[in-house]
């Protein structure tokens, strides 16, 4: 048996904040100092031209709701025959009970049921959970999906941070089936997995407020300690370098070598790190899978949302190597190469 992506589904707020829209709304942009405007500015730091804001009453589990139904119509599968979901974000509809379970009661289903606290590398250490759970206990079908809602984490008069940060939801459902390899020893599926984290750094992405360390109180609303901050000077070096090293290490694990990658999808941290990341991998440019342009910095949910944009447009063919790389808040990373099933068969092969 081998586990398989079987259907991909993401969602989009309807709403999509331009440059030009945003320059209104920020209250610390200096044209003069920085040389130009605000659309300039981020798309030149950024790759951003537009991101997606969700509606004030649309929350994390709607948005996971949509793209996990989405993946479930892919995947011609109805959700009560889900045996695991599991759910990574770091912007949960509530402290209890964790979205995961709003997501599994508006299904119908009677799935097992796991929520990760986690940003940047959600959806790979979700993936992990995922696949670990299926192979030890014998999950057959499993929905596992990354949703954040970002604007409600980031102060909008900011423009570093709502420049960057959007919101939005991607989901997958992972299946064990009975096909063929696609070679002898090259099955399909996850080719393993690298993950790991340095705590030590993990106050260079933070929210100062709003847990047990450091409650909300009127005085910490009014100085604005529940919105995320941002190290840049701190996030960038670590986030080029942990990418370089999560491409090699899981080209090593695969057993392959740099050129044998196919696709890759990284977190959409911003363009310019995505770029200097590839330097030296031996991975070229013309391989990624990207979309930062009009969806932003999603945090767990951009690796799911592009691996869907990019799989409903045809890209992936049989036995393509999909690369696919998380890292961020925690400080914390992953990655994995997936060898490409066309999901048609994958369905076909189901018991």
């Amino acid at each position: 048996m081998q586990r398989v992506l079987t259907g991909t589904g993401s969602y989009l707020p309807a709403r999509e904040v331009s440059n030009a829209e945003l320059a209104g709304l920020v209250a610390n942009f200096d044209a003069r100092q920085a040389g130009c405007d605000l659309d300039a500015w981020i798309r030149r730091h950024y790759g951003v031209r537009s991101r997606h804001w969700a509606r004030d009453d649309e929350s994390t589990g709607d948005m996971a709701l949509a793209a996990a139904r989405a993946a479930l119509a892919a995947a011609e599968l109805d959700a009560s025959a889900l045996e695991l979901i599991v759910l990574a974000t770091a912007t949960s509809d509530h402290v209890a009970p964790h979205s995961v379970s709003f997501v599994q009661a508006e299904l119908g289903t009677r799935a097992v049921c796991h929520q990760l606290q986690d940003a940047c590398p959600g959806f790979l250490n979700a993936l992990i959970v995922a696949d670990s759970l299926m192979a030890n206990i014998g999950y057959r079908r499993a929905l596992v999906i990354a949703a954040e809602k970002m604007t409600h984490l980031v102060d909008k008069r900011d423009f570093r941070l709502s420049g960057l940060f959007a919101d939005a939801a991607g989901a997958v459902v992972l299946e064990s089936v009975d096909v063929p390899a696609h070679a002898p020893g090259r099955p399909y599926g996850f080719q393993g997995f690298y993950a790991g984290t340095d705590g030590a750094a993990g106050d260079a992405l933070r929210v100062p407020a709003g847990g047990t360390r450091r409650p909300l109180t009127a005085e910490r609303l009014a100085a604005g300690e529940q919105y995320l901050v941002s190290d840049f000077r701190r996030v960038y070096p670590f986030a080029v370098e942990t990418t370089r090293r999560c491409i090699a290490e899981a080209v090593a694990r695969a057993r392959l070598v740099p050129g044998d990658v196919d696709w890759l999808i990284p977190h959409h941290a911003s363009e310019n790190i995505v770029h200097e990341s590839l330097a030296g991998t031996g991975v070229a440019p013309d391989k990624l899978v990207w979309s930062i342009a009009h969806t932003g910095n999603t945090s767990s949910a951009s690796v799911p949302t592009a691996l869907d944009h990019a799989a409903r447009a045809g890209r992936f063919r049989d036995g393509d190597h999909v690369l696919l790389v998380a890292l961020g808040g925690g400080m914390g990373w992953g990655s994995t190469i997936y060898r490409w099933l066309d999901p048609a068969r994958a369905r076909a092969a189901r018991a």
